[in-house]
């Protein structure tokens, strides 16, 4: 078997180095062998940040999505879930929570313009995110992207129903026009027809807000300034919180007025009723109907004697009793009827013109039904109650006119405004929205 054997020439050897030692290629292999990760890692780097610009995008959209589901939370005025809420819409949007993952939810904000506002939501999320060619320049890398929602006013109703589930809560039927310019018509029920235009009724509004939906009949038109809101949240009851002094005495009892008579604020108990060409002046006050109803016959008279800015007059429907005996309130067409409520903050039923007791039993129905000759400047309560309205104040102008009750039925043309709701202090029925903000 042959053996093999190496020989080197250690000459050769010597003269190769010089050569390369000298050689201008030499130094270029050499060079370019050195660089080449270099090259490399900047190369696969350019490739890395290009990822990274699509995962910070993809963390503002999940960081956006997450402050408006919590400021949404705030503007149905819950402060308990606005974290909860913001954190389920960051995950739906693809958010790991989980370490070394982080979100951190303000309500309201710790940082930038809108610190200490309660109305704003602010979310910080950060991500760490894994390295690939930049682990040789870089020890760790963490996206983090930050936004704030803010709750808004968008517009403000005059007519709000309060029911939470009937059908046609809000009704505008026959050949009625309702022209509701500058407004918005809301409803708290969650049926598919909660606002309800039938036959050749129209409705003009600057746009409706719904728990549920809205149903349009017949040839009826509805005229919007905005789009409808649909399966939004309940609107606040805004006169939940007033309540009624305890009252006694009676200062008249069954009065029945048939000519030209001067009322003080008091206890009228059996009600009040103006009958054909009766003529009632009211004083600035308070007047409790107590187990009786008001009735306001056509041709009749009623007008509130109420010079100074802050003068008006409330007409407070209860009972000292049962509340089955709490009575309704029917002005007739034709009727003179011009009133307005106080705009005294300091009064308690400030903004109210008509305030209906919620121990009434359910179901009643309230009839203002003046038409042109009704001028009714404030606040008409009755939450267990259907208000039945045609007021045609288009010449008047009455600046303020509110409906909040169960249900709400446009029975007849009436114009309402809600212009200077402020200046009459009636309580505002806003509605609102949310906006990032930052």
């Amino acid at each position: 078997m042959g053996r093999w054997r190496i020989g080197i020439d250690w000459h050769d050897v010597a003269r190769t180095l010089a050569a390369l030692r000298r050689s201008r290629k030499g130094s270029i292999i050499t060079t370019f062998a050195l660089a080449l990760p270099v090259l490399i890692g900047v190369s696969g780097m350019a490739v890395e940040s290009g990822v990274w610009y699509v995962e910070k995008r993809t963390t503002q959209t999940q960081t956006d999505a997450a402050a408006l589901s919590g400021a949404f939370e705030r503007a149905k005025g819950s402060r308990s879930t606005v974290t909860t809420a913001a954190q389920h819409e960051a995950v739906r949007n693809g958010f790991v929570n989980a370490a070394p993952n982080t979100i951190a939810v303000n309500n309201p904000p710790l940082s930038g313009p809108n610190t200490g506002e309660g109305e704003a939501v602010e979310v910080v999320i950060t991500q760490a995110q894994p390295l690939l060619f930049a682990k040789f320049f870089l020890n760790s890398l963490t996206i983090s992207a930050r936004s704030v929602a803010a709750v808004q006013v968008t517009g403000s109703a005059c007519v709000l129903a309060l029911d939470p589930s009937a059908s046609g809560a809000v009704t505008v039927q026959g050949s009625t026009t309702a022209d509701l310019a500058g407004c918005s018509v809301a409803a708290n029920s969650s049926s598919s027809s909660a606002i309800n235009i039938m036959g050749n009724g129209a409705l003009n509004a600057d746009s409706l807000w719904t728990v549920g939906n809205y149903t349009k009949g017949g040839s009826s038109t509805l005229t919007m300034a905005k789009p409808p809101v649909v399966n939004a949240w309940e609107l606040d009851d805004p006169y939940a919180d007033v309540h009624i002094p305890t009252i006694s005495g009676c200062t008249a009892t069954n009065l029945s007025v048939s000519s030209t008579v001067t009322l003080s604020p008091g206890v009228y108990c059996g009600g009040i009723s103006a009958t054909s060409h009766a003529n009632i002046t009211l004083q600035p006050g308070t007047y409790y109907i107590n187990a009786g109803d008001l009735q306001v016959a056509s041709n009749s008279t009623i007008k509130c004697n109420c010079t100074n800015p802050t003068d008006g007059v409330t007409i407070v429907m209860t009972s000292t009793g049962d509340a089955s005996t709490i009575g309704t309130v029917t002005s007739n067409g034709g009727a003179n009827v011009t009133l307005q409520a106080p705009t005294d903050a300091g009064n308690p039923f400030a903004g109210l013109l008509f305030y209906k007791d919620p121990r009434a039993t359910p179901g009643a129905t309230d009839k203002f039904n003046g038409g042109s000759k009704m001028e009714l400047t404030g606040a008409l309560y009755a939450p267990t109650d259907t208000i039945d309205f045609t007021g045609d104040n288009s010449m008047a102008k009455v600046v303020c006119t509110q409906i909040v009750a169960n249900q709400v039925v446009f029975i007849g043309n009436s114009t309402i405004y809600d212009t200077g709701c402020p200046a009459a202090g009636v309580q505002p029925l806003q509605i609102t929205g949310v906006k990032i903000v930052e």
